[in-house]
């Protein structure tokens, strides 16, 4: 019987807490807490899908579609004057754009450690400041030219 008692008085303390403590946070009394720690590390980005034409001999053979996820220390992102997300962009478009080694039968083979590491190193030097961390392959895409006549 005691210990149903103090159960039951366990349980009602813990809900009181939870209650006060969630409501003193929405009120926004948490919120020197957040500033305090500021979600210290790493930022993971999203780029939007980069559509690269494949042309070879002038002929457009079809498009590698590409996403990439990278991360940057979220303390220097805030300090970039360029958002990293658009120069990731720019720097992967150019890689594959002007590659003329590329294997368009074979695309798998491309080496893709070698793209990430190329990107990373470029955007930080274009940044003079070494805020993206590592560059990730979210999916990568080649569509031939007949493929898309379907």
């Amino acid at each position: 019987m005691s210990r149903i008692v103090i159960t039951g008085i366990w349980v009602c303390a813990v809900t009181l807490l939870s209650g006060y403590l969630t409501a003193y946070w929405l009120i926004g009394g948490g919120k020197e807490m957040m500033e305090t720690s500021e979600w210290e590390g790493l930022q993971y980005e999203k780029t939007q899908p980069i559509n690269v034409p494949m042309i070879r001999e002038g002929k457009l053979n079809g498009y590698t579609v590409v996403q990439l996820v990278y991360t940057a220390d979220s303390a220097r992102l805030k300090e970039a004057i360029v958002p990293p997300g658009l120069l990731v962009t720019d720097e992967t478009f150019r890689a594959l754009y002007g590659d003329d080694n590329i294997d368009l039968d074979h695309i798998e083979r491309y080496d893709l450690k070698e793209l990430t590491k190329s990107v990373r190193e470029k955007v930080n030097v274009r940044l003079n400041a070494d805020i993206v961390q590592d560059v990730l392959v979210e999916q990568i895409n080649y569509f031939s030219r007949e493929a898309l006549r379907q």
